[in-house]
């Protein structure tokens, strides 16, 4: 055919309604060899809990990566944050992560999540080829498609199987003009039961990738990247996670090795089911928990008695549950972090086979990146100095946070840098750029990613 595949492409995904047209085949649209005629694109995807987040990378042409406005607001943060819930059935099916990490298996839960990302991905393409037609018009396009996965490596279990195989549900549906419902979930499975191959992003252009080597990515592959030890502390609504680190290397290259990388469900959304539960055995009447209020990622999770208790009084018995129920996950908190750290500084005595060697005397730097790391809870275990008077134990530093101060010891905080490829993001929120961070490390190729997954020895 005479058409380029861009043109076709864009064709499917014309606003209003996309004409009928019949899909390329997978060998027109990808096996042809990478050449000066032909884009290698990466949609990097981060399905979170509350939201979800994409990138788009050109890193063998044009060495960008663009900020995709998926979400349904219009300004801010929300451009680019969407709510991770599906309409189906009738009604909105929230929740979507952590139902399908609690049940894997569960089919039903596996062809709402292919339809809800198959919506984003459609999405995604129709605005980056509506902003991009110009410069990629002469250009065929062969795309990839590298999804996060919420774990330290990647298996064989029944969650990496689900997550495989919802990636190739929703890569098809989404490139396809099929209508976005459940049946077409369903026919597309079918379809592949009869050995119908999937088409615009064949099965080996499919990748799934730990959350936590994509977040460093970016970081790793830019300027700003500063060799030694690092702990990143993620936030998530989710889950908390714990990586340690060491960037090092020679004159030629950088090299990640991972030492220490710990996923636990104690992110911000865990927090506030612990406290409605505390509280559900003594407040008389307690609003309702309503997860789809925070789907947005932008609107704040009550972190008070009162913002739970909507205006209530408080009795003494609520302000007791309320603050058993926060110091015990706050302990969990801390000793998932803490014993990431002190595992992080025995690994490297050993490895240096001496047991007084001590990696950092002063400084130990770290990233706090996530939704909720905004949320005051978190920010006083992390940043105001209670984890870091906990590490004095593992540690030579000083006792009082002044005499730490005095001496330069103790946590150093840094932002992480936003990156000079990345595109779009509004300068008003490069503060924000944390929040994206995972699915820009996703949206590099699939040399960049392994660079850093194929080095770590968590």
């Amino acid at each position: 055919m005479s058409d380029s595949i861009l043109d076709r492409i864009r064709s499917i995904f014309k606003k209003p309604e996309p004409p009928a047209v019949a899909p390329p085949t997978p060998e027109q649209v990808t096996e042809a060899p990478i050449g000066a005629d032909v884009v290698d694109l990466t949609m990097g995807l981060d399905f979170g809990t509350s939201c979800t987040k994409v990138v788009i990378g050109d890193h063998g042409w044009q060495g960008q990566s663009y900020a995709v406005p998926v979400g349904t607001g219009q300004g801010g943060l929300e451009r680019f944050l969407r709510a991770t819930q599906v309409h189906a059935g009738g009604k909105v099916e929230t929740n979507l992560k952590m139902r399908l990490m609690e049940q894997p298996d569960s089919e039903e839960l596996r062809d709402l999540v292919a339809l809800y990302l198959a919506g984003v991905i459609r999405d995604s393409l129709r605005w980056f080829f509506a902003e991009n037609a110009g410069r990629y018009q002469r250009r065929r396009v062969a795309w990839s498609l590298n999804l996060g996965f919420p774990a330290k490596r990647i298996d064989d279990g029944p969650l990496a199987t689900a997550y495989r195989k919802i990636a190739g549900l929703a890569a098809r549906l989404g490139t396809s003009t099929e209508p976005l419902e459940i049946a077409s979930i369903r026919s597309l499975q079918s379809d592949q039961e009869e050995g119908a191959t999937p088409w615009t992003i064949p099965a080996n252009r499919l990748k799934i990738y730990p959350e936590i080597a994509a977040q460093l990515a970016g970081y790793v592959n830019s300027p700003y990247r500063i060799r030694g030890n690092l702990v990143i502390i993620d936030v998530g609504a989710g889950t908390l996670d714990v990586s340690t680190l060491i960037l090092h290397g020679n004159q030629e290259t950088d090299i990640v090795s991972f030492h220490v990388c710990e996923v636990a469900p104690l992110g911000a959304f865990k927090l506030l089911e612990r406290r409605i539960a505390a509280l559900g055995g003594v407040a008389p009447i307690l609003p309702p928990l309503r997860r789809e209020d925070y789907q947005s990622g932008t609107v704040a999770i009550p972190d008070t008695l009162q913002g739970l208790l909507g205006g209530l009084n408080a009795s003494r018995a609520c302000e007791k549950a309320f603050k058993d129920a926060s110091t015990s996950f706050s302990d969990e908190v801390v000793r998932v972090a803490e014993a990431s750290v002190s595992l992080f500084r025995t690994k490297q005595r050993d490895a240096h086979q001496n047991a007084s060697f001590d990696p950092w005397p002063g400084r130990l730097r770290f990233f706090f990146t996530g939704g909720g790391s905004r949320i005051p809870f978190y920010r006083q275990l992390f940043v105001e100095g209670y984890f870091e008077q906990q590490l004095v134990r593992y540690t030579r530093w000083e006792q009082t946070p002044a005499e730490r101060r005095r001496q330069g010891q103790g946590l150093q905080l840094e932002p992480l840098p936003v990156p000079q490829d990345f595109q779009g993001l509004p300068p008003a929120l490069v503060g924000d750029f944390d929040r994206l961070s995972v699915a820009h490390g996703l949206a590099y190729g699939h040399e960049n990613l392994m660079k850093i997954t194929a080095s770590s020895n968590a």
